[in-house]
Order: structure tokens, then C-alpha cells, then sequence
């Protein structure tokens, strides 16, 4: 009776540790993770200045390249229109065009007299000087029409540095300046952030790294309040593992198009 027990319990503890064991199995596949967000920006300025207009506000979705911002820009719009009338006034070259045809019928018709005897070779040498001279005038009205554009479109390029632009798309989730304050090296404007694609870094011990391959596909399992579960991709994989804990970390990306899913969510990745 007593060998009946001690067989049963034997039984009942050698299945206990049978389903520990296939547990921890299980536990080993499941990695516990977070979502986060693509990218987090502290959108700053390249120049200093005052802030003129914040086209945002907070929660806003921007697009990439959309001004969100701008400094005051009297001086640079100024400047470019100044550089613009410049490039586009044409009456320099007009008039050196107009004073070479005219020296250059004036010279055909002393050529002629002097082949007929009735011009001094003095005139054709005078005119022939002046046409040269006109097409001197010529390049040089086209050298300064071209450097003028060039000038433009600098103090173009001088405007746009003080119109402060998304670079990328996302959501804006601080605003950190308000119109009228100065812009200055160590202080951002705003915050954007990339909710699209998220970002999942989860920890494997370093048995796992061989079977790991970029573009494998985890099963993504999201806490509240999503509840779902969605395939995630690998994209990045660690080549170093941490001696300290004997693991290496993978990143996974999960695309969240209309910004569906909010990064902070709790998670857990099976990459079995």
C-alpha cells in the first residue's frame, strides 16, 4: 500500500515538473516589451532669432516638410525682393544690344566709304573699337544678370532657414515656444513625434541568435487598451551580445498607419 503512494506521488510530482518545464518553454518564446514611437524630434531652428507664428498646435498631425513655424523674416523678404528686381531687370543688356547694332551698321557703312574712297581709315577703326566694346558690355550685363539671380537665390535660401519645417510625418505632442519669444542654440520649438512605423526592442538570450534572421515575422501581442494581436517584423538585430546577462536585442517594427495604436502600450513578442 505504501509502494501504491509513494508511485503516485511520484507520478503527480514528475508531472508537475513536466508542465513547469513546458512552461518555462513557453516563457522562453515570449518576450515581455513596450511600444515606442519611430522617432521623438525636438524640432529646433538653425538660426536664431524671434518667433514669429507656431502654425500648430499640440496633437496636431503634420506632414513632412510642412512649416510649423516661423521666425520673422521682414529683413530676408526684403532682401529677396531687392535681389529678385535685380535679376529680373533686363535694361543694362538692352542697352549694350542696342549700341552694338547701332556701331555695327555705323561701321558696315564706313566700310563701304572707305572702299569707295570717301571714309577715312580712322572711322572704321573707331567703330570696329566700338563694337568691341559693346560686346564687352554685353558679357558683362549677362555676368552681372546671372550673379544677381545667384544673390536671390541665396537670400532665398537665407529665408527659408527662418521657416522651421516637419521632417517628418507625425504628431505633435509639446509645444515649448510661443510667438515672441527668442529662439536660441539649446532651446526646441516643438516636439514631433513618428508614431508610423512603432518600434518594439525586445531581449534574447544569446542561444536564440543564430535563429533570429532579419525580416522574421513575431507574433505581437498588445495590452490594453488595443488587445490584439499583430504580426511585427524583425529590423535590426544587435551583433553584440551583453556578457553581463549573456543576451542581445532585436528590434521589431510594427507599421501603424493613421497612428491607430498609441506608443506606451505594454506588449509581448513570441518569436518562436
Amino acid at each position: 500500500m505504501l509502494k501504491v503512494v509513494c508511485l503516485v506521488a511520484c507520478i503527480c510530482v514528475l508531472g508537475r515538473f513536466t508542465a513547469l518545464a513546458e512552461a518555462a518553454a513557453i516563457d522562453d518564446d515570449t518576450t515581455t516589451c513596450l511600444l515606442k514611437p519611430k522617432q521623438v524630434i525636438d524640432l529646433g531652428s538653425p538660426v536664431f532669432g524671434l518667433l514669429a507664428k507656431v502654425l500648430v498646435d499640440r496633437a496636431d498631425k503634420v506632414k513632412r516638410d510642412q512649416p510649423v513655424a516661423s521666425l520673422n523674416t521682414t529683413v530676408e523678404e526684403a532682401q529677396l525682393a531687392l535681389d529678385r528686381l535685380r535679376a529680373q531687370n533686363t535694361s543694362q543688356l538692352e542697352s549694350a544690344q542696342t549700341d552694338l547694332e547701332w556701331n555695327q551698321r555705323e561701321l558696315a557703312r564706313k566700310q563701304k566709304l572707305a572702299n569707295n574712297m570717301f571714309s577715312r581709315i580712322n572711322d572704321v577703326d573707331e567703330y570696329q573699337t566700338k563694337v568691341e566694346q559693346d560686346q564687352i558690355s554685353i558679357r558683362k550685363a549677362l555676368a552681372d544678370q546671372k550673379q544677381a539671380a545667384l544673390e536671390a537665390a541665396r537670400s532665398e535660401a537665407q529665408l527659408n532657414l527662418k521657416i522651421i519645417k516637419s521632417p517628418v510625418d507625425g504628431v505633435v505632442t509639446e509645444l515649448k515656444l510661443a510667438p515672441g519669444e527668442y529662439v536660441y542654440e539649446t532651446k526646441p520649438i516643438m516636439t514631433i513625434v513618428q508614431f508610423d512605423p512603432l518600434n518594439i526592442d525586445i531581449v534574447l538570450p544569446s542561444n536564440r541568435y543564430k535563429s533570429v534572421s532579419i525580416g522574421m515575422v513575431a507574433k505581437l501581442h498588445l495590452g490594453a487598451p488595443i488587445n490584439e494581436t499583430l504580426p511585427a517584423t524583425v529590423d535590426a538585430i544587435d551583433p553584440v551580445i551583453d556578457a553581463a546577462s549573456d543576451t542581445f536585442r532585436v528590434r521589431l517594427v510594427l507599421p501603424n498607419p493613421d497612428n491607430k495604436i498609441p506608443a506606451g502600450i505594454h506588449c509581448s513578442a513570441n518569436l518562436s
